[in-house]
Parts: C-alpha cells; sequence; structure tokens
C-alpha cells in the first residue's frame, strides 16, 4: 500500500490551467528531484512538438520540482494552451520519464463583426484583427475591443462598447463575433483649460490635435473628436507650451470628458506657477577654444528673454555640435538651472563634458548593390584620417540624400578598439532610378499631348543622369535628350549636354526652336567658403535656330515681322540655390535661380535677357489630417535688344494660364497692339501665392486657394505696379498613379472689357 501511494504522488505532483497553478510546497519542491531519462509531448495537434520541445529547459539530468514548475509555466505563458498538465513517470532504474500534456487553445476560423453602422466593416476588420496563427486568447480579445473602443471614440462615438461570442465549428476550431452597441455620435463643443490666468489661451488650443467641432471646417479636417491618444499627447503640447513660455513649475494634469446634451466638454487642469526669465547664462567645464564666451555666443537663449525649454534644448545641440567640429565625437553637455523665485529669473549653466578627440578611422559603404563606391564618397564632406566633424557628417547625408538615387541614406558613428578613432558606417537603401512612361495628357495651356520618357537617374551605377523626352500633340511636338554628369571624373565640376526639336503652334504662328547646348557647374561654397553652400555656378553655352511661320494676317505688325529662320549664339552664366525637403512635392525650404543670357556670339540674335526666380515653402501646421503649406513664388524678367531690332519673339513673355497668372486665358496678357493682338513683352513680374492643404492623405489629394500677380511689358515701357493684373482662385491636386492631375479655377480682378469672369483650366500629365 505504501509503495503503492508513492508512486500515485509521482505521477500527479503538478498541474496547471486557466484557473491557475497548483505547486507543491517550496520546501518539498526544494525536497524532491529527478533523473530525467526522457520528455514526452501529448495533446498537441496544430503546434509542432519540436516548437514545444524547444519552450522546456530541463530535458535531462537530474531535475527539481521547482525546476519542472518553471516549465510547465513557459509552456502556459506561451499563449498557445489552455491548459498545461505535467506527469512524472518512473522507471525501474531511477529514472524518469517527463510528460507534459496539453490542451492547444482553439483557433479562429473567421472573424466577425455585427452592430456596426456607421463605421464600415472594413476599417474595423483592421482593429479588430488577431496576429498570426489566430489562436483565441481572452486576454488578447479585450486589447482588440479595447482598441477598437479607442477608435471609435476618435471617431466621436464616445459610448461605444464592444462584446464578443465565439461559437465552436470545427475540431478545436471558433467563429469569434464582435458585437458592437455604437451609440450616440457625440463632437467636441469645447476645450477648456481650466486655471489659465496669464496666458492666451487662444494660442494655447491651437496647437492641440483635440479641437473644438466647427460645422464649416470638421467634416474637411476631421476635427470636433477625442480619444485618449489625442487628449494624453495634447497633455504633452500643454506642457511643452508652458516649458516655453517661462512656466518652468508649471503642471499640467490628465484630461477630464464631460458628456452633456450637446457634446463633450474637455477640460485639462493647467497649474500656471510663476513665469521665470532668463538671468546669466554661463558656461563651465570643458568650453570651446578655452572660453565661455565662445561656448555661449549666438544661443537662442538670451538673458532677460522668458524661458524656453525648447530654446535650452536647442542651445544644447549648438554646444555639441561645436565641440564635434573640433573632433569631440562624444561632447555631453548638461543645462544646469538655478532659480531665483524672488525676481523670477532662472540662470543658466551649460556644463560640458567633451571628452576625448576622435578622428575617422574607416568608412564602410553597405547597400549600393548596383552603384558604384566612388559615387557615394564623391558626396562625403569628411574623410578618413579626418578629424571627427558633426556638421560634416550631417552634410554628408544630406548631399547623399539630394542626389536623388536613394530611398534611404544614414551614417553612423561606430566605436572602435581604439578610443581615439571611430569608423563611419554608411548605409544606403538604392531606389528605383530608371523609367520608360508612355503616356496622354491635356491642358488649357498645351492642349492634347501623346508623352513619351525614358530616364534613367543613375546610368550603370555611375551617377550620370539621360534623359529622352518625346512630346507629340495638337499644339505641340518636343524631341529632347539630355545627358547629366554631377560630377565630372568625380572633380566638383558638373557637366551637362542637351540636343532639342521643339515645335510650338500658337493662335497666330507657329514657332520651330532646333539646336542644343552644353554646361559646366561648380559648387561656390569650394570658392567662397561655408556662407555660399547649396549655390552652384553654372554657366551654359546654346546655339539655337529658330523658324517663325504661318502667321496669321490678323497678327501683331512685331509678330508679322519675325517671320522666317534665325539663329542665335548664346552663353548664360548662372546661380541656383535649393534647400527643398522635396524637389517633386516640396512643404519647406526654398529654391533660387539666377541667370543671364547673352546672345550675339555668332548668329542674327543680339540681346540680353535677365532672369530671377524665387520659390518659397514654410510648413504652417501639421497633423494627423496632412500637412498646411504656404508657398510664394516669384519670377522676373527683362530682356533687352543689343541692336536696333525688338527683343526676339522667341524670348518674350506671355503670361496667363495656370502656369502663370490664373484668371486669364493663356498667353493673353502682356502687350498687344490697337486691334487686341497680343505679341509678348521683353520684361515680366510674376508673383504666386498659395495655401496648399490635405483633402485626403491617403490618396494624395490636395487643395489650393491662390493669389496671383503678374504682367509683361513692352520694350519701350516701364515696370509699372498700377499695371499689375491679378486673379484669385481654388483648385485641386492629385499626385495620380499615372502623373499629376490639376484643376483650378481662376477669376480676375478688375476683369476688363472681353475678358471671361471666370477662367477654367486643367492639367493631365505631360509637361506642364
Amino acid at each position: 500500500m505504501r509503495l503503492f501511494a508513492n508512486m500515485l504522488g509521482l505521477l500527479v505532483p503538478l498541474a496547471i490551467s486557466a484557473a491557475g497553478i497548483l505547486p507543491l510546497p517550496a520546501h518539498a519542491q526544494e525536497a524532491r528531484s529527478f533523473v530525467v531519462r526522457d520528455v514526452e509531448i501529448d495533446g498537441n495537434r496544430r503546434i509542432d512538438t519540436g516548437a514545444v520541445r524547444s519552450q522546456i529547459e530541463n530535458l535531462s539530468g537530474r531535475v527539481s520540482e521547482a525546476q519542472l514548475s518553471e516549465d510547465v509555466k513557459t509552456l502556459y505563458n506561451s499563449g498557445y494552451f489552455d491548459q498545461v498538465l505535467l506527469s512524472i513517470l518512473p522507471h525501474g532504474d531511477g529514472t524518469v520519464t517527463v510528460k507534459f500534456t496539453v490542451t492547444e487553445k482553439p483557433i479562429a476560423r473567421k472573424i466577425l463583426i455585427k452592430g456596426n453602422d456607421e463605421v464600415s466593416e472594413d476599417d474595423l476588420a483592421d482593429v479588430l484583427k488577431l496576429e498570426g496563427r489566430r489562436f483565441v486568447d481572452r486576454s488578447k480579445i479585450q486589447t482588440l475591443m479595447r482598441k477598437a473602443q479607442r477608435y471609435y471614440q476618435a471617431q466621436g462615438y464616445y459610448d461605444a462598447t464592444l462584446d464578443y461570442s465565439s461559437t465552436p465549428v470545427g475540431e478545436n476550431e471558433v467563429d469569434v463575433t464582435f458585437h458592437v452597441n455604437e451609440g450616440k455620435r457625440y463632437y467636441v463643443r469645447e476645450v477648456v483649460l481650466q486655471g489659465v490666468h496669464d496666458l492666451d489661451e487662444d494660442e494655447m488650443r491651437a496647437p492641440l490635435q483635440t479641437q473644438r467641432y466647427k460645422w464649416w471646417s470638421s467634416w474637411l479636417f476631421g476635427t470636433g473628436k477625442v480619444s485618449e491618444e489625442m487628449t494624453e499627447a495634447d497633455k504633452q503640447i500643454l506642457k511643452q507650451y508652458l516649458l516655453d513660455h517661462g512656466y518652468i513649475e508649471s503642471n499640467v494634469g490628465d484630461a477630464s470628458i464631460e458628456k452633456r446634451e450637446d457634446g463633450l466638454y474637455v477640460v485639462f487642469d493647467v497649474a500656471e506657477g510663476q513665469e521665470f526669465k532668463i538671468g546669466k547664462i554661463t558656461a563651465s567645464g570643458d568650453l570651446v577654444d578655452g572660453s565661455k564666451e565662445k561656448t555661449v555666443e549666438d544661443l537662442k537663449s538670451e538673458g532677460g528673454e522668458v524661458f524656453s525649454a525648447s530654446n535650452v534644448r536647442a542651445d544644447i545641440f549648438t554646444i555639441t555640435d561645436r565641440f564635434g567640429d573640433e573632433g569631440y565625437a562624444f561632447a555631453n553637455v548638461v543645462p544646469n538651472t538655478s532659480l531665483n523665485r524672488d525676481n523670477g529669473t532662472v540662470d543658466l549653466d551649460f556644463s560640458s563634458t567633451k571628452g576625448k578627440p576622435v578622428k575617422i578611422g574607416k568608412i564602410t559603404i553597405t547597400g549600393n548593390e548596383k552603384t558604384y563606391d566612388n559615387v557615394v564618397r564623391r558626396e562625403m564632406r569628411i574623410q578618413e584620417q579626418h578629424r571627427y566633424s558633426g556638421t560634416k557628417v550631417r552634410k554628408s547625408q544630406t548631399m547623399l540624400e539630394r542626389l536623388g538615387i536613394f530611398d534611404e541614406v544614414t551614417v553612423n558613428n561606430k566605436p572602435t578598439a581604439d578610443p581615439a578613432v571611430i569608423d563611419l558606417d554608411v548605409n544606403v537603401k538604392e531606389g528605383s532610378t530608371g523609367s520608360f512612361t508612355a503616356g496622354a495628357g491635356y491642358s488649357t495651356a498645351n492642349g492634347a499631348v501623346f508623352n513619351t520618357k525614358l530616364s534613367e537617374n543613375n546610368l550603370f551605377g555611375t551617377g550620370n543622369k539621360l534623359n529622352l523626352n518625346l512630346d507629340f500633340g495638337s499644339q505641340i511636338s518636343n524631341q529632347v535628350l539630355s545627358f547629366d554628369n554631377p560630377r565630372l571624373n568625380d572633380s566638383h565640376f558638373s557637366f551637362g549636354a542637351d540636343v532639342l526639336r521643339t515645335t510650338r503652334q500658337y493662335q497666330d504662328f507657329n514657332r520651330e526652336l532646333a539646336g542644343g547646348s552644353t554646361s559646366l557647374g561648380y559648387p561656390a561654397e569650394l570658392v567662397f567658403g561655408e556662407w555660399a553652400q547649396d549655390i552652384a555656378m553654372t554657366a551654359k553655352y546654346e546655339i539655337l535656330a529658330t523658324d517663325i511661320r504661318d502667321v496669321a494676317d490678323d497678327s501683331a505688325q512685331l509678330v508679322k515681322d519675325s517671320v522666317g529662320r534665325s539663329s542665335a549664339s548664346a552663353v548664360t552664366p548662372g546661380l541656383s540655390r535649393s534647400t527643398l525637403d522635396n524637389p517633386g512635392n516640396p512643404t519647406k525650404g526654398s529654391r533660387q535661380n539666377l541667370t543671364v543670357e547673352f546672345a550675339g556670339l555668332g548668329g542674327d540674335q543680339q540681346f540680353y535677357l535677365f532672369e530671377a526666380r524665387n520659390a518659397w515653402y514654410y510648413p504652417l501646421l501639421k497633423g494627423e489630417f496632412g500637412e498646411f503649406t504656404l508657398a510664394d513664388r516669384t519670377s522676373f524678367g527683362y530682356g533687352q535688344s543689343l541692336n536696333d531690332d525688338p527683343f526676339p519673339l522667341y524670348r518674350r513673355f506671355f503670361p496667363g494660364g495656370i502656369n502663370s497668372v490664373r484668371g486669364y486665358q493663356n498667353r493673353t496678357l502682356g502687350p498687344a497692339d490697337i486691334n487686341g493682338q497680343e505679341y509678348g513683352g521683353s520684361k515680366q513680374f510674376i508673383n504666386n501665392v498659395e495655401l496648399i492643404f490635405p483633402l485626403v492623405t491617403s490618396a494624395g489629394l490636395r487643395g489650393v486657394v491662390f493669389y496671383d500677380v503678374g504682367q509683361a511689358y513692352d520694350d519701350n515701357e516701364a515696370f509699372e505696379v498700377s499695371g499689375l493684373r491679378q486673379g484669385v482662385g481654388y483648385g485641386i491636386r492629385w499626385n495620380s498613379p499615372m502623373g499629376p492631375i490639376r484643376f483650378e479655377i481662376g477669376y480676375p480682378i478688375a476683369r476688363q472689357e472681353g475678358e471671361a469672369a471666370q477662367q477654367t483650366m486643367f492639367s493631365f500629365g505631360g509637361p506642364m
């Protein structure tokens, strides 16, 4: 009987289930151990036996009951099993077989959603999605329902609740049904900043994600709703606002949401505290060039100004960069503050530890499967064995990104065994650089256009560019072949060459151009120093043959006088600069171009033409709904003949249209004869101001409102502000898979006789 009792104790010493773990007392576990001969797994159907065994740590040798208990916990905590049972089966030689009997959790065959009327099933399916092998776990289900509830709250359904049920449908399979009670939709009626006395509440509310519902705009921007994530983010925004306005000891409590009949009232409890201004600014520890003054010069924080945590953070980076540019890659700067509550000031002491100076050891380039190493290395502003410079490292990354041939670029410091040396890891992810497109387009400026374009922006991995563009249409025909080498023989010189033949049909004449050009460029920074970074100096030589024909009988006299063939040989020096974040769809930065074309080095034409262009983009507001961008573009041109002939027709300015002054028909502004026939101007000024805002961010759909002003003037006319024509309007822009689409409606201001009250302008694909 005693032997039978002992064997029974060995068979079932430990069991674990969804209800909990039932181990032996600790002293008993410590007292008993077994020599394990084998481990068996039983009960698993879908999960591989090897995968189960890999979770078990104690598979052989002498094992205590405490260790086996931990193995049971590990299996249960894997999330795959509803129950894990441990049995110990003795053998006659004193060894045992350990058997784990498992009961797998059921698999979710289908996920069903019921009760949703206002939120689509597709949207909810993305939220209520079981990842991986879709084991039905109650805690996972509860997490998904909380996630869905927060999603509903973000859509305005603050009372939404969810429950679920499961229905067996096969061997250890179930269908899970989520039952939704959406409740009433509520909108935010007011965001209350309780406790704010000295600050501007409207200014504090402006950057918050939680905004009051406005019937005229919330439908467009998705505002007027609230969620837990939004209020938590807003709490941090308010804290940062207070710290940036001198309220160092302020506090912001968690948001409370009060539900009333007319909607939701979101209340943040704010304790402003005392406003602090900056007192003394000094430096301690290691100093830049051994000077406190140099360490803290030109910081954003200034004595006597209101304390700003953001400015202090920027100042830390500024000082760190100064040490980095001296070769100290691991400098640490700590802003120590000393509050004086009596006079409301805070003294700043930037305490620095610069560490040891370092130099660059190896520069390793990875990820460039097609691009040659030299294409990457020649853009690096820092080289091996050079003294470390954080500014040059960041500039190197910027220059590589601007090449336009990499989707991603990262440059990371890599410590070495020698504390005085660090390596640089340059990792690039190559993008698609070659394309062939064929399509059709239409614009109110150029009519119907059929376009074929072959381009390669990284020719044979050399970084060179080759483009062939062919346009054929009702009003335009272009054949342009261009080649660009941005680093000629790995030098800092750039080289470009173009050959072209274009035919353009205007209302009262046709124009054909044929010829080619070559150009050289060189970075201005290498001549004038750091202040000229991002500026390129260029020089272009161009030879063109021009043919003006098919002139209408009622054309202006200057057009009639231009009939026939002529040639021009011109050199054009220029300067260009760009800091745009995205040349195709910019949201911040600027671009400038200055050129002066001198024609008369042979050929029939003798003139000069000065052109200046500036584009400026400023991000106004960025949120989960998209980004608002203010754009301002200015174009100025001034040309003059160098002989007694009028300024040549093929270089004259004809404002009006979708790419000029909107609200007016294409090419209808500028000088005209007594019969109203336009013949273009030798001088032009155009300014476009736009507010670009998101409509459907995921689809690349944006809206725009604009104000344009501009005009062209004849050879003997002076610029007159009173003569500028103005237009306003709005439109939609879509970066579609088939190419950019613009639909814009413009209205002329101070409309003159014969001008339409509205111009509808459309552009799809092809040249614009």
